[in-house]
């Protein structure tokens, strides 16, 4: 991972609530900042995620306390510091080792901070870029299949992601996947009034609405659109481009690799209305099957010509 130096982040060995020290800085976001720390009295590494909403706040000059740049902004400062603490209250809920680990969350210099489990690895949208759209059957088995999984899991707590994309997801040295980032996660019974955070090309239409009805879809479309950059090295057409004339182009004209069931599966995700959208999991799962015994199948039947002449 790269380290970020950036001037407003805390110092290297900053202790917070006398266990967790920062180490460096890994990534910032609009919302957060997020180290490398470890816990003194366990010397286990952990991923720090730091409530810093850059719009809103200023490091004070102990370059520790967080404080609000204007008082104009301080309700939206503690409201959505409440967001990013709800992110903490549903990773406690989660225990899947496709899901990042939680440890602690807690508030501190006017901010709040979430600790989590160090996962060492590669975000997806690096390891398609560097692997070459790995498309063999152990990637199938290894990594697509577990994060189907793991979405389901999620789902059956009554919760939906919201956020699902490349970047949102480690892939560990083994090739095992792990979903990161829940800042916009919900249960999906209370999803008024939970501000959203979209992604080009990996949000569903119904998250650019507040008013919009969101659900299990809504995290279906943005799965359809991982699975589409990881068979393809290219992200989806942005659903704005898509709403007056459809252009999108299938998997297969980027890869003509993927069979046309594959295909077919993951465009029927990314259907822009919710309900023409693919409905269950259970079919992603059903093509990747049947995709890895086409490819294994098609390398049996190489094998079998070159031994024949």
């Amino acid at each position: 991972m790269v380290t970020i130096q950036d001037g407003i982040s805390l110092k290297e060995n900053t202790l917070l609530k006398n266990i967790y020290k920062v180490n460096k800085v890994i990534s910032r976001s609009e919302l957060s900042i997020v180290y490398i720390g470890e816990n003194i009295k366990t010397k286990e590494t952990q991923v720090i995620k730091e409530y810093f909403p850059r719009k809103l706040a200023l490091r004070d000059l102990d370059h520790q306390t967080i404080i609000s740049r204007l008082p104009s902004t301080k309700k939206k400062y503690a409201d959505w510091m409440q967001i990013f603490l709800d992110e903490a209250l549903v990773l406690k809920e989660l225990t899947h080792g496709n899901i990042v680990q939680y440890h602690d969350h807690f508030e501190e210099n006017g901010s709040a901070y979430i600790i989590m489990a160090y996962c060492e690895g590669k975000l997806l949208d690096q390891y398609i870029k560097e692997n070459q759209w790995d498309y063999s059957s152990d990637f199938f088995y290894k990594t697509l299949i577990p994060l189907i999984e793991a979405v389901g899991y999620i789902h059956k707590k009554g919760i939906i992601h919201r956020d699902i994309k490349p970047s949102n997801i480690m892939i560990d040295n083994e090739g095992n996947p792990r979903i990161l980032d829940f800042g916009s996660a919900v249960y999906y019974k209370k999803v008024e009034g939970h501000t959203i955070f979209t992604t080009s090309g990996y949000s569903p239409l119904e998250l650019y609405s507040a008013s919009s009805k969101q659900g299990v879809s809504s995290d279906i479309y943005s799965l359809a659109a991982t699975f589409y950059y990881s068979l393809s090295g290219v992200a989806p057409l942005d659903i704005s481009k898509r709403i007056i004339e459809d252009r999108m182009e299938s998997v297969r004209k980027h890869n003509p690799k993927v069979s046309p069931i594959m295909s077919g599966i993951i465009m029927w995700g990314l259907a822009i209305q919710p309900s023409k959208r693919c409905f269950s999991l259970h079919f992603f799962t059903i093509s990747i099957l049947l995709e890895s015994v086409i490819i294994k199948m098609e390398k049996w039947m190489k094998r079998l010509n070159r031994n024949s002449k």
